[in-house]
């Protein structure tokens, strides 16, 4: 196929597809009104901070810590901007920010295509490439489809391996990919501390060995005759490490203090060999039989070196052996990480972006083998199996974005939404006269509490959290302060309704009632 067309057309093609199919899917989004709370609710806590441009960390961690920045807060909150507050497309906030999240999840899968189609220069190499991110993502569709961190990290991983695969090769045009996808990852968890820069580096690496003997004059070539590659680079960096920066001199050592903490602690690793390579194949085959998990892993790399030794084009070769490679480095990370970092193996969406290899294997087999075809069947086959990825993906049931809670901590609790929440916090404002609202909760209340913060914050209605140690989940924000407590109206939230108090409003998880918690 021609050269000519440009890899952007190809790349947004590609987005736009899948945009529209989870728009379609999702079209509930635009007349039914959404009330996010539990962990959807914490996350808009800091997306209404972004909106004002006043947060520089990330989503809170189990761990009692933030991540390290704030990037999928902004974008959430663009999409709260443009599609509820500006546009009015649809009918609350929390349903902007899906949209939002749609597009961006979207667009990591097709710079992908983008990639593929830069080494093949063909439509059935970014159809194979489209089909088989495609494929994957018809098997788990919440990596799409939902907000929960855990599935944002998916799609972008996989988008900063094949980036870094290209760069790796030779590439130097995809190094903004690699910059953009790297920055994102580590904004959205901190253990992309260490793996974007461990595979940044291998990709680095690769690139220099061969000019080891003249590195300093390549380097200085470089800079100056390739601009278009370095500046890029330069602007994302800067832009993307000034809140992680910003955070550090305003609150040193910042959250990268807690993340030391808990790196000395007893709760970071200490798993076996054995533990460790079992949870990295659960990623590979999420069944009991362990022995069919290897049998799998090894049998996708042997086939994936097979077609790219003997029967991927010679021009595609060094590609594909780079996307092998990074996936390699990738996976020795992970069973870095798993040993040393993870706390619990059983809660396997620790590390649900290492689905990520056997992604990039189908990855490295579809492509050689399509290009592998002459040329009318290679194409037919291409385009077919992409079509028939997006048709699988358009009726999975999980494409339809789930408002109840993805983390397996809270599953039993039922959806991460909850009508009643405009009702609780006009009614309490009513109450409250024009004071604070002092909010008091039992300890399997805080779902509904996050929730309220928010509804509060979106109709400027004044509330605040009496304890102190909910600062990480709610925010320094929300913490009350002793003249909140002294002169605000104390509203108490109870798992069960209480004896001897009467209940004011019913929320998904609590009943509320005035004043001092009852005996």
């Amino acid at each position: 196929m021609s050269r000519l067309r440009p890899r952007w057309l190809v790349a947004t093609a590609s987005a736009a597809a899948l945009v529209m199919l989870l728009c379609v899917r999702n079209r509930f989004l635009f007349t039914t009104r959404l009330y996010e709370d539990a962990d959807m609710g914490a996350n808009s806590i800091l997306v209404e901070q972004a909106r004002h441009f006043t947060l520089l960390v990330g989503n809170y961690s189990r761990d009692h810590f933030h991540h390290p920045g704030p990037a999928y807060m902004y974008v959430k909150a663009a999409g709260e901007s443009l599609f509820w507050a500006w546009l009015h497309v649809v009918p609350t906030a929390w349903n902007g920010q899906l949209l939002a999240v749609y597009a961006l999840n979207s667009m990591f899968m097709a710079l992908v295509v983008g990639v593929g189609y830069g080494w093949t220069a063909s439509l059935r190499g970014a159809a194979a490439c489209l089909a088989a991110v495609v494929i994957f993502a018809s098997l788990h569709p919440a990596v799409l489809s939902s907000d929960w961190m855990p599935y944002l990290y998916v799609p972008v991983y996989i988008a900063f391996l094949v980036a870094a695969a290209s760069v790796a090769a030779g590439a130097a045009r995809d190094a903004w990919m690699l910059a953009l996808t790297g920055w994102f990852l580590i904004h959205g968890h901190a253990c992309f501390l260490l793996f974007v820069p461990v595979i940044g580096c291998a990709a680095l690496a690769a690139v220099l060995w061969p000019r080891r003997h003249s590195l300093g004059g390549s380097v200085r070539s470089f800079f100056a005759t390739q601009r278009r590659v370095w500046v890029p680079v330069t602007v994302i960096s800067a832009v993307f490490a000034f809140p992680i920066v910003a955070n550090l001199v305003l609150h040193w050592p910042g959250v990268f203090g807690d993340y030391l903490t808990y790196a000395s602690s007893r709760r970071a690793g200490g798993h076996s060999v054995a533990q460790v390579v079992q949870d990295a194949l659960w990623y590979w085959w999420p069944y009991r039989d362990a022995w069919v998990a290897g049998t799998v892993t090894i049998a996708g790399y042997a086939v994936a070196a097979a077609v790219t030794r003997w029967l991927a084009p010679v021009r595609l070769r060094r590609f594909l052996i780079a996307l092998l490679a990074v996936n390699a480095v990738s996976s020795l990370a992970f069973l870095y990480y798993a040993a040393t970092g993870i706390d619990v193996l059983s809660r396997q969406y620790v590390g649900y972006f290492y689905w990520s290899a056997p992604v990039i294997t189908l990855l490295v087999i579809a492509v050689g083998v399509v290009e592998a075809m002459p040329l009318p069947l290679g194409a037919i086959t291409a385009v077919g199996a992409a079509v028939l990825a997006l048709a699988a993906l358009a009726v999975a049931p999980d494409v339809r974005t789930s408002t109840n809670s993805s983390d397996p901590a809270v599953l039993s609790s039922g959806p991460d939404t909850d009508p009643a929440l405009p009702r609780a916090v006009a009614t309490l404002a009513a109450g409250a006269g024009g004071r604070t609202i002092v909010l008091r909760f039992d300890f399997d209340s805080w779902p509904d509490v996050t929730g309220f913060l928010v509804q509060a914050e979106r109709t400027r209605v004044r509330a605040c959290v009496a304890n102190p140690a909910w600062t990480v989940v709610m925010t320094s924000q929300f913490i009350c302060t002793r003249a909140d407590i002294a002169n605000g109206r104390v509203y108490w939230f109870h798992t069960a309704a209480p004896r001897g108090g009467t209940v004011i409003v019913r929320l998904r998880q609590a009943a509320v009632t005035v004043g001092q918690r009852p005996r």
